[in-house]
């Protein structure tokens, strides 16, 4: 199974190069097989449609295209692509379910992901338009634009929103600047 992982990794003597296409590679496979165990656990309780057999494909496929860029050394882009896809995957889920479910802790993945992979000036970026994303939501929730959720909850726009906003940009900064360190530290130390 190492061995099938290393073959994914592009060839390089970069180290930071390998191990950021390892963070995107590792994600990409494990969001592919997480959905996979979703499906079987579906197909197990009678709940599977084949639309979400066939949503699981076109997915992996996606993931597949970042797995292949990242292998090819286009890790910076792979990246962007998965960090962007995350990002809008949590915001729909959200915006189709309410701010008071927990899918909107999801976000902290993207950000997770843009601070490792790509720094701490990308990851700020997703925990601003992670933040804006919720603050949006709340918003439309208490005006009724969302007619499907359940009633609006004023603490969403005055204690979700805020609350989220905070912990985006915390994680944003606590692991941004540990990459940042690390990278400008640690592996150059000969």
């Amino acid at each position: 199974m190492h061995k099938l992982f290393e073959s994914l990794l592009p060839i390089t003597d970069d180290t930071l190069l390998r191990g950021r296409a390892m963070l995107v590679v590792a994600t990409c496979l494990g969001l592919s097989a997480a959905y996979a165990a979703l499906i079987i656990f579906w197909f197990l309780t009678g709940d599977l449609d084949w639309e979400s057999i066939v949503i699981w494909g076109v997915f992996s496929a996606i993931l597949g295209g970042f797995v292949a860029l990242a292998r090819r050394g286009r890790v910076t882009l792979a990246a962007w692509g998965l960090v962007g896809l995350l990002t809008l995957l949590v915001a729909a889920d959200v915006s189709s379910y309410g701010l008071g479910e927990p899918g909107a802790a999801a976000f902290v993945l993207p950000i997770v992901l843009a601070s490792t992979a790509l720094g701490l000036w990308p990851a700020m970026t997703v925990a601003l338009v992670s933040s804006a994303a919720v603050w949006l939501i709340a918003a439309a929730e208490i005006a009724g634009r969302w007619d499907w959720l359940p009633a609006p909850v004023e603490s969403h726009l005055t204690f979700n929103a805020p609350m989220y906003t905070v912990i985006f940009v915390l994680v944003a900064l606590v692991s941004g600047l540990w990459n940042r360190y690390v990278t400008q530290n640690a592996l150059h130390k000969k």
